[in-house]
């Protein structure tokens, strides 16, 4: 039995073979680019903004990054429903975590107290 679903860019359904436990995410060379295009563009700005929220907290709290970073992401869901039919272009938590282990790792940090006496 084939497997299907549906293209991460377009929305075209995609048949997989009978048998194959991958599945393809594009129908197409183009969409596989406009999608990755997509991403790289809108990533390139959370970037910054995010490194400054985390590393620079002062100046991004001054400069109110986090609420940038939020109106930054309602707006791409609007380009998303005008221009994608509604379809999110993200891909799904799971799938990147799982495709990056070290996601999952989780740092734990010991504090050594002084004794006193």
């Amino acid at each position: 039995m084939a497997r299907v679903h549906a293209c991460l860019e377009c929305g075209l359904l995609i048949q997989g073979k009978a048998g194959t436990t991958r599945q393809r995410e594009f129908c197409s060379a183009k969409c596989r680019s406009d999608w990755n295009n997509r991403r790289k563009q809108r990533g390139a700005e959370l970037y910054d903004l995010y490194m400054a929220h985390r590393f620079d907290r002062a100046n991004a709290q001054a400069l109110r990054v986090f609420q940038a970073i939020n109106r930054m992401a309602s707006n791409f869901r609007e380009e998303d429903r005008a221009k994608r039919a509604g379809r999110q272009s993200w891909r799904s938590p799971r799938t990147v975590i799982e495709e990056r282990p070290y996601l999952r790792s989780i740092t734990t940090h010991v504090r050594i107290g002084r004794s006193g006496g």
